[in-house]
């Protein structure tokens, strides 16, 4: 795994759909420390810089920003970035991207010949017996995918789990979404109910209450 790579990843966990906005460092600060553990409150400081020397990251107004033309990567289950790395990341360098081949590039187009024409056009104009298909068949396969469907029952207790951590934490419901959303770009495929789970239990909650709202839930 490259070391842009893994840059690409740890970007992706602040700035997947804020691109152009820029997020306070702080708040940068406190995900890479409190909610992911990946480093300390101090290291994530000098991650921070160590990027922006690198020409990753752009400050502005205490605010950072993602350099233009850097692209972003999401990070697979588990990945956690390498300390060692972040704090010696390489240069920022766009113009290996600026290098790649053009998709719009000419290509010499293969001569077909006119046997070979002729064999396609005849195939094209053969017509074929569709298989029937009885009522009684249809049936029985509609009722075959109604019964293979998978579905998270879980998903209805989405509701009360951010009323519980907002009410016993002290946050409101748009930040504890907020929060939620946020691990689950940094940890890939999660459900929302599972983020929120993982948000509560970073707050110091009652995870018995939370665990009893999702088994309703999925009764």
């Amino acid at each position: 795994m490259s070391e842009q790579s893994d840059i690409s990843r740890i970007l992706f966990t602040i700035f997947d759909g804020i691109e152009t906005l820029g997020i306070p460092k702080a708040d940068v600060v406190r995900l890479w420390s409190l909610e992911m553990q990946w480093f300390s409150p101090e290291e994530s400081e000098r991650v921070v810089k160590a990027l922006t020397e690198a020409g990753w990251i752009l400050q502005e107004e205490g605010a950072l920003h993602l350099t233009e033309g850097v692209e972003l990567e999401i990070p697979s289950l588990g990945w956690r970035p390498m300390t060692r790395r972040m704090l010696l990341p390489p240069k920022c360098n766009l113009s290996a991207n600026e290098e790649k081949p053009s998709t719009n590039s000419k290509f010499s187009q293969p001569r077909v010949s006119l046997r070979e024409e002729n064999h396609a056009t005849s195939i094209k104009k053969e017509s074929y017996s569709h298989p029937k298909v009885g009522r009684e068949t249809q049936e029985t396969s509609l009722e075959s995918r109604k019964s293979f469907t998978l579905v998270d029952r879980a998903e209805g207790s989405i509701p009360t789990l951010i009323e519980i951590i907002a009410s016993q934490s002290g946050l409101d419901n748009k930040e504890v979404v907020r929060r939620a959303q946020r691990k689950r770009r940094a940890l890939g495929p999660v459900t929302l109910w599972m983020a929120l789970a993982l948000v509560a239990r970073e707050q110091g909650l009652d995870m018995q209450r939370v665990s009893s709202a999702i088994d309703k839930a999925a009764e």
